[in-house]
């Protein structure tokens, strides 16, 4: 198996690591929603996943939930991972204690969507063999003014690690 530069696997189930692979990430996150629509019509959901830590459905809305994932996940291989595992991202996606979920829709698609709200969650991606494999996407909901819950994108994020504070020895 091929390695790139970052000494990842040239793909990582199915999904090509390089970063000038973004089209082929794009074709293969439409292939994923599109199989996770067949999915949720099967089980009778009506495409909408049951989201525990908001207590609320959320809809997977063709042309609207794929259409701003599909140019932010592409970017790279971990948000491209994300989406094919939408499902669980969706449901099991929380916040911290302490942490701000909701927010004011931002000008542009989020308020061409109608969004009075925007709910921003986070799932983490753990694997203990493989690190590359362990990491944080954020999730962000778009709340309709009828209460109706929208996926919008999701996406990996960078965690920041908190420097240790030094003590000042000035008295």
């Amino acid at each position: 198996m091929e390695t790139n530069n970052n000494n990842l696997p040239e793909y990582i189930n199915g999904i090509p690591t390089a970063k000038n692979r973004s089209k082929e990430r794009r074709s293969l996150i439409a292939k994923y929603y599109s199989n996770l629509w067949k999915q949720l019509q099967r089980e009778g959901r009506n495409n909408r996943i049951y989201n525990e830590y908001l207590g609320v459905d959320v809809f997977i809305i063709q042309n609207e939930s794929d259409k701003k994932t599909i140019n932010a996940a592409s970017r790279n291989w971990q948000s491209t991972y994300a989406v094919k595992h939408l499902y669980d991202v969706v449901k099991c996606a929380a916040c911290d204690d302490n942490t701000v979920v909701f927010f004011a829709p931002k000008n542009g698609t989020q308020s061409d969507n109608h969004y009075k709200n925007i709910a921003v969650l986070y799932y983490d991606f753990v694997n203990t063999e493989i690190s590359y494999l362990t990491f944080k996407v954020k999730l962000t909901i778009g709340i309709r003014s009828n209460n109706k819950h929208v996926q919008y994108c999701v996406n990996k994020i960078e965690v920041k690690e908190k420097k240790p504070t030094v003590p000042s020895n000035s008295n």
